[in-house]
């Protein structure tokens, strides 16, 4: 473990620096394409904050409205599932239900941004492999620019981060730099993360120094855990491919076979009248050789 900073990404440290409103905002600003930029935010109370059993490393109380009421779901994931698509709609469907008390009226409704940093890849398709911004809208099929308002989903992929092709704002780097790299064995903030105060902020609450014995050691677990449930997610994955593997072959050898008991009936058809010789020596049923014949 390095034990000069801890890795942002994990709950215990992502939560001390995100329950800052000003880096929280800062970092929002950074990476959301936003219509307008956020001014001001304000935390919600956590009890508010979407919960979901059964879904493990991910992090959904941090949460927060602006100026104009817009709220904001920010929820850091370690591993990506199939389930999680239906995890975030949920969230953010329960966020807007939340709005709306006993006889409101549905034009008080605030869009709903759900903003997931995820550590993981899901998009591992060769055209999005250097695509880390996914920015979701509910829109008409037809008329891709007619946007139903009021729900919108971004996921963040880290992995597909590289400072070297960017082509985004310089802040917006810093922020997914900070996220990127804070924890890794050696890191060392450069020039480019002090001289911006926010980000510099940011790395000062993730310094080993500033966490108790007990929060390091809850830190550790969590750690622990991450790892076993990435190799139990990759002895799964190697098994489901062996036994698709072995399916194949078992499908593909079978298939085999029955070609080559058509071949035999094909021919003996030409030669035979008997169906009943040619299903024992093709090893096809009769009603197959008699629908053969029938079709011949």
């Amino acid at each position: 473990m390095n034990l000069s900073y801890l890795d942002p990404k994990i709950d215990l440290v992502f939560k001390r620096v995100f329950s800052r409103a000003n880096l929280l905002l800062d970092f929002l600003n950074a990476v959301l394409p936003l219509d307008a930029p956020i001014e001001s935010l304000t935390y919600l109370p956590t009890e508010q904050a979407p919960q979901v059993p059964g879904m493990r490393f991910s992090i959904v109380d941090v949460k927060c409205c602006d100026q104009s009421g817009q709220v904001f779901i920010v929820e850091m994931q370690m591993l990506w599932t199939d389930a999680y698509f239906s995890r975030i709609l949920f969230s953010g469907a329960q966020a807007i239900i939340n709005q709306l008390s006993s006889g409101a009226a549905y034009q008080s409704l605030c869009r709903v941004y759900s903003v997931t940093v995820l550590n993981d890849v899901f998009e591992k398709a060769p055209s999005e492999k250097d695509r880390w911004l996914h920015h979701y809208k509910i829109t008409r099929l037809a008329e891709h620019d007619k946007v139903l308002q009021g729900l919108q989903f971004v996921i963040l992929e880290l992995p597909k981060f590289t400072p070297q092709t960017r082509v985004e704002k310089q802040v917006t780097a810093l922020w997914l730099r900070f996220l990127c790299e804070t924890g890794k064995s050696g890191f060392v903030p450069d020039e480019a993360f002090l001289s911006y105060p926010p980000v510099a902020n940011a790395v000062k609450l993730t310094e080993f120094k500033g966490y108790s014995a007990v929060e390091i050691e809850s830190y550790q677990k969590y750690l622990d855990a991450l790892s076993n449930e990435k190799s139990f997610l990759l002895d799964a994955e190697t098994k489901g491919r062996a036994q698709g593997m072995e399916e194949g072959r078992v499908a593909g050898l079978q298939e085999g076979i029955e070609k080559g008991r058509l071949a035999v009936a094909r021919n003996l058809l030409a030669l035979l009248d008997d169906d009943e010789a040619i299903a024992q020596a093709s090893g096809l049923a009769l009603a197959a050789i008699k629908k053969l014949r029938q079709g011949a």
